[in-house]
């Protein structure tokens, strides 16, 4: 079966760390001036305020990492808690005679 989603997870087709920034959205204009900021202050600083900015922007890249795994987690618990209440609630569907 060409869509199914498990053994798509397995085959590693589905990654959901992955995905496309569209162009000119609102998180690429931040993107690229984020970007352009942190390019101008590499070549303006020198010495540890050089070190103190490689430093800013690593901890913000892992600050970042752990909230999108943070927000996935807190997502996909979401959704099996949906389908369960879901599945849970099916008797009642079913009215006996």
């Amino acid at each position: 079966m060409d869509n199914d989603v498990i053994e798509q997870l397995y085959y590693g087709n589905l990654l959901a760390n992955e995905r496309d920034i569209k162009r000119g959205s609102a998180q690429d204009k931040a993107c690229k001036a984020f970007a352009d900021a942190e390019a101008l202050l590499t070549l303006k600083l020198a010495g540890e305020e050089k070190r103190a900015l490689l430093a800013l922007t690593d901890a913000h890249s892992e600050i970042l990492g752990e909230s999108e795994c943070e927000c996935f987690c807190r997502g996909f618990r979401l959704g099996a808690m949906l389908i369960m209440d879901v599945f849970a609630g099916t008797d009642e569907l079913f009215m006996e005679d």
